[in-house]
């Protein structure tokens, strides 16, 4: 009887690589359609502001929504670099697109942010990276919020302040009690006061308990977030 050798160890190791060499190269590798960076200065509680950078990216990955692990940004100049995992990330819908990323970024010690060129990274789950770059200038913010949300009964009021200079574009921000976005609503007109009723907006979003009103510059850049207000 004649017995079959088996195969040597090399031809062995040379196909379980050539076998994980195929299953890597079957992989996909997100790919950064567009991104989306603004500067916002953020009221607090005690009416003071604070910077953050607002970075969102739009990519694709052949593997699927579910194979994200982190965004990473870093500034070329400085080195700082933010790491924001999936768990901290926070996911926008525009139309059937799905944008990724954070609006939470703070400069050291909570100060200005550096200006100049950054890059943005994704990270899938296997450790493929795809990056985009963005140059952040220095906006010219108002000296005082650009305007002023107040609810009386069922009467919100947004009185603009004349001296806001070109912050003009003015958006309400509604939340639930999870703190989570469920309308974007733009005021109308560009009178220095507009009013609307509390009900209408509820219309909209029926689990709304707060609003925040947000006003940025004509390219969408830059904005001011004011405080939240309650609707009830």
């Amino acid at each position: 009887m004649t017995r079959s050798r088996p195969p040597a160890a090399g031809t062995s190791l040379a196909c379980l690589f050539a076998l994980v060499l195929a299953c890597s190269c079957a992989q996909g590798k997100p790919e950064i359609r567009a991104r989306s960076v603004q500067l916002i200065r953020v009221q607090g509680p005690a009416l003071t502001f604070a910077e953050r950078l607002s970075v969102f990216v739009f990519f694709e990955d052949s593997d699927g929504d579910a194979d994200f692990s982190s965004m990473a940004v870093t500034h070329a100049e400085t080195g700082l670099r933010w790491n924001v995992p999936a768990e901290a990330s926070m996911t926008r819908l525009r139309g059937n697109d799905r944008w990724v990323g954070t609006n939470n970024l703070a400069g050291p010690g909570d100060g200005p942010l550096p200006e100049g060129a950054y890059t943005v990274s994704v990270y899938d789950l296997a450790g493929n990276e795809a990056t985009a770059t963005f140059s952040l200038p220095r906006p010219v913010f108002p000296e005082n919020a650009p305007a002023r949300l107040t609810i009386e009964g069922d009467v919100w009021k947004v009185e603009r302040n004349p001296a806001s200079g070109s912050f003009k574009n003015t958006w309400l921000f509604l939340f639930n009690n999870e703190q989570r976005l469920v309308l974007s609503w733009r005021v109308p007109g560009e009178g220095d006061v507009v009013t609307g009723s509390v009900a209408s907006l509820l219309e909209q979003a029926r689990d709304a308990v707060s609003v925040q009103c947000y006003t940025e510059n004509p390219s969408g850049t830059a904005g001011v977030l004011l405080t939240p207000v309650d609707l009830e």
